[in-house]
């Protein structure tokens, strides 16, 4: 079987976990996803993988599950090649207020999101992406001072909302655990159309 990554026609000899298992708390880490990888596209992206999900944890509520994802998958690498994770998170920070802002590196965010959106696709379709295809992505601010958060979130939450309407069912992929994690994918099937993955981190504290 072919690699899952959009035009890679090398063999898919490893496994390659979407998203990352290192996204996952360790007790939540059941039946993850997982798609056929050649080697350089399994282990080229790992630096990206590692700066989305700390900036992912950096930018979620200390009262969750976030906070254990961070203290195991990347609290550890901060020290590690004389601190390269650490000088890649802040690098371009300011002072804001009596916190800090930092800067987000875009590039590495498409990287990280780019391969788990054409591993979404792959294990929905079990292929690949055409290489016709081109690969944009928004990312959603929902930070104001006026309080229009709430309604641009809730606008994208009624978008997304339910089952998609006949004509865009693309295909789903089979999330284990969307307790965690969950992602729905809309465009017309056989590929004929343009597509769209909705995706949503939820690091929230486990009832009970």
């Amino acid at each position: 079987m072919s690699c899952y990554y959009q035009g890679c026609t090398a063999k898919g000899t490893t496994t390659e976990h979407v998203p990352p298992k290192a996204f996952f708390p360790k007790d939540e880490r059941f039946q993850l996803l997982t798609v056929k990888s050649c080697h350089a596209h399994n282990t080229g992206k790992s630096q990206d993988d590692l700066y989305a999900i700390a900036q992912i944890c950096m930018n979620a509520s200390p009262n969750n599950r976030a906070r254990e994802v961070w203290m195991r998958s990347v609290a550890p690498q901060l020290k590690h090649q004389q601190g390269k994770l650490r000088k890649m998170l802040s690098e371009g920070a300011v002072k804001a207020g009596q916190g800090v802002a930092y800067r987000v590196d875009i590039r590495r965010l498409d990287g990280f999101f780019t391969a788990l959106s054409l591993g979404l696709i792959s294990a929905s379709k079990k292929r690949s992406l055409p290489t016709h295809y081109v690969i944009h992505h928004i990312y959603h601010s929902l930070s104001s001072d006026d309080g229009s958060e709430d309604k641009l979130e809730a606008a994208i939450e009624s978008f997304y909302r339910g089952k998609p309407v006949a004509a865009l069912e693309f295909g789903k992929p089979d999330l284990k655990n969307e307790r965690i994690y969950t992602a729905e994918i809309h465009g017309r099937p056989n590929f004929a159309g343009s597509i769209t993955v909705e995706r949503r981190a939820k690091l929230t504290p486990l009832a009970g």
